[in-house]
């Protein structure tokens, strides 16, 4: 029998047939993915980019690949690959985070072997990207060591005939896109990998480093489809591939594989009688079309689906804040909050250091969470009310996971500190929040400093690096990993916090772009994805980070962090008008300003509030320069910005380090081949008035004659 379980305008529905054995076929926009119960395995059919279901034909044998499985769940040592028994299908309406409608369908699957049920949960929210997670119970009466969780896996797709659709023989047939860097200064280093005839792995926090966003982007080169994935998952991960292109198969058919999700010592997680954990999302979708189009469904599933709505009413504001680069005396503090009201800043934050000792190590007592009275003898509420008067919000730092060795909170209670797999206390003063002591602690500290200090914008920091394979405790026998337990618990404080304090603006941090995944940033209002400034890096990091996330959630900085020691000052703060800005140190207290610096800041200020923020948080953005070889880029870098009616674009051209040509052609992407649009060089402030034919087939030249220079250019239709 088959059932059309729903349809609604956006557009998704789910077919499901239960004859000859339950399969379930989810639709969303133009995006077809397919499984069913066979024998015993629940496994992936394969996925159709173009609006068809292979209803009468084309799905995936899983018996020509030994891991067909659409999940992979290792328990109490056995791979649960087989002998499930159906147990339903549901599914109903529900309305996301952001206020929108998306379809929530859950399969239900229990186990002949083990006492395990799953269930799987699959959202549709009309974008050409899936959500996947499952929710795994113990119906048994010991606890269950969960060793291994994928929560999607399985073939993604089969080509038949591959080599014969490629122009050159031997070239790849699959291409990876991936962060190639891991450490600390080096996020968004995006480039392509050729994938190879075998297995391969992307991961980070756990066996890599933790400066890598949890995505990626696999391109099929020989028929054009694009699948692109992001894990929503703060510890340590994997998401790995494997291809076989046999040629000596009978219809020469290439078939790839995939699984994505948590990756840690093992047991992750362990599952008491009658426990139910739900395991990290994954969210998937595959589009034809180019790179740009892979990474506008992303941005748009997760702005209809996934981040929560911005406090205030949007996002997007212009913050300023003081830092301990320099130490912090109350003539500092009302020194930066005057500049950042002079030039237009929206909101001022003290960084870390406001809690501590003058002339301290800032990170050697936090934890504890009062103002310094030998620091600020009078509190921090006159900088509160200075910056309100200047018409900015007001904001601390907090690095509230850590509780370091010499605050108060870590000599009185040790036991709170987390403990690694060699049983020392190593892993950077990390507070252990699967001790639900000190969960509650520091639940209620955050809670206290927003009260007490009547803050506007939280700014959270995460200065934990390094851990490996992590915080371990002793559960039930086992050494059970942290990661798993500790995340349940931090996202949990978060999403109260959030209904607690609803006007409150909540900003991620953790040493740079140490987690940016959007597990954490769909908890806060945005994220600092680095700690390098320094050009030309800084356009690598802006540009591989704009594809990860919308441009509104990422945060760049100017006047800080060293940033200001290459390029023209044009160069650094154009690379904001692309996401959201942050100015810091204009000029030293006691100096004068400089009067062509501070018009420049005015200037680019008023064109990010009064221009681009009106359309960025629906914008889509073109990378027309997306991967670089290795870290300090060089040539040309292009960013373009344009909104959703495709009535107004801006475009950053930045000519890097060791410049190959003086002259680029920029053929626009984002406007309307049908209208005029006025054309403004804001080098010159000259304009012009252009076919959008001629500004997206034609193009135009740009000319930069010098490395790290750059040129804006601000495109209005008429």
């Amino acid at each position: 029998m088959q059932t059309e379980l729903h349809t609604h305008s956006d557009w998704s529905d789910v077919i499901y047939v239960d004859a000859p054995e339950p399969t379930i076929s989810y639709r969303t926009a133009l995006t077809t993915y397919e499984e069913s119960l066979t024998k015993g395995r629940f496994v992936g059919r394969g996925w159709n980019g173009s609006g068809f279901v292979s209803f009468y034909d084309g799905r995936i044998d899983p018996t020509q690949h030994p891991s067909p499985q659409a999940f992979w769940l290792e328990i109490d040592g056995q791979l649960l690959a087989s002998d499930w028994a159906w147990g339903g299908i549901e599914q109903c309406d529900e309305t996301s985070a952001a206020g929108n409608s998306q379809r929530h369908v859950v399969a239900t699957l229990h186990h002949a072997v083990r006492p395990v049920t799953v269930k799987v949960h699959t959202l549709l929210d009309g974008t050409p990207v899936l959500t996947r997670w499952l929710e795994v119970t113990n119906t048994g009466a010991n606890p269950a060591a969960l060793s291994a969780a994928f929560s999607w896996s399985g073939v993604l797709q089969k080509t038949a005939r591959w080599q014969s659709h490629l122009a050159t023989p031997g070239s790849p047939l699959y291409s990876v896109g991936y962060f190639a860097n891991t450490h600390w200064g080096n996020e968004g280093d995006f480039r392509w990998f050729d994938l190879p005839q075998a297995g391969y792995h992307i991961d980070g926090r756990y066996r890599r480093d933790r400066h890598r966003h949890p995505w990626c982007v696999l391109r099929n080169n020989a028929t054009g489809e694009h699948f692109i994935l992001q894990l929503a998952w703060s510890g340590g991960y994997s998401i790995g591939f494997d291809l076989d292109a046999d040629l000596g198969t009978t219809d020469a058919a290439a078939r790839v594989y995939f699984q994505a999700g948590p990756d840690a010592p093992a047991p992750q997680r362990l599952i008491a009688p009658g426990e139910t954990v739900r395991t990290p999302e994954v969210h998937l979708g595959m589009v034809f079309g180019d790179l740009d189009n892979a990474i506008q469904s992303m941005h748009n599933h997760l702005r209809r689906s996934v981040f929560m709505p911005q406090p205030r009413g949007r996002g997007g504001w212009v913050e300023s804040g003081i830092g301990p680069e320099i130490e912090i005396t109350v003539d500092q503090v009302n020194h930066a909050i005057d500049v950042a009201g002079e030039v237009g800043a929206e909101v001022f934050f003290i960084d870390a250091s406001w809690y501590a000792p003058p002339k301290s190590d800032w990170w050697s007592t936090v934890g504890d969470w009062d103002v310094d009275r030998a620091r600020f003898s009078e509190g921090i509420s006159p900088f509160r009310e200075r910056a309100h008067a200047k018409g900015m919000l007001w904001g601390l730092w907090m690095d509230a996971e850590r509780i370091a060795k010499k605050s108060r909170v870590a000599i009185d209670h040790p036991e709170w500190v987390s403990t690694a797999y060699d049983g020392e206390k190593r892993l950077g003063d990390l507070l252990d929040l699967t001790n639900p002591a000190a969960a509650t602690w520091m639940e209620g500290q955050i809670n206290r400093v927003i009260e007490q200090n009547e803050l506007e914008l939280f700014r959270l920091d995460y200065n934990v690096g390094g851990l490996g394979m992590g915080a371990q405790a002793q559960r039930d026998g086992y050494t059970e990993s942290g990661y798993w337990r500790y995340y349940e618990t931090l996202y949990a404080i978060y999403d109260r916090l959030r209904m607690r304090f609803p006007n409150t603006l909540f900003e991620n941090c953790a040493g740079g772009g140490g987690r940016t995944d959007i597990a954490m940033v769909r908890r806060f209002s945005h994220t600092w994805v680095t700690d390098w400034q320094i050009a030309p890096r800084a356009f690598t990091i802006t540009n591989g980070m704009t594809m990860a996330l919308p441009p509104e959630y990422v945060d760049r900085l100017v006047g800080g962090q060293t940033g200001y020691s290459t390029a023209e000052y044009d160069f650094q703060s154009r690379l904001l008008l692309f996401v959201r800005p942050t100015l810091a140190f204009l000029h030293p207290l006691g100096a004068q300003p400089n009067p062509h610096l501070i018009a420049r800041t005015k200037h680019w200020v008023s064109l990010y509030k009064e221009f681009i923020r009106p359309f960025m948080n629906t914008g889509r953005v073109y990378h027309h320069t997306p991967a670089f070889e290795g870290p300090e880029p060089q040539g040309w870098g292009v960013l373009e910005l344009a909104s959703d009616d495709r009535s107004r674009a801006v475009c950053g051209i930045f000519q890097l380090s060791a410049p190959r040509a003086p002259e680029y052609l920029l053929r626009l992407r984002g406007l309307d081949v049908s209208r005029r649009y006025k054309v403004t060089f804001d080098n010159s402030g000259q304009s012009c008035v252009l076919d959008g034919f001629a500004l997206m087939k034609q193009g135009m030249t740009v000319r930069l004659e010098g490395a790290l220079t750059s040129e804006l250019l601000l495109i209005e239709a008429l």
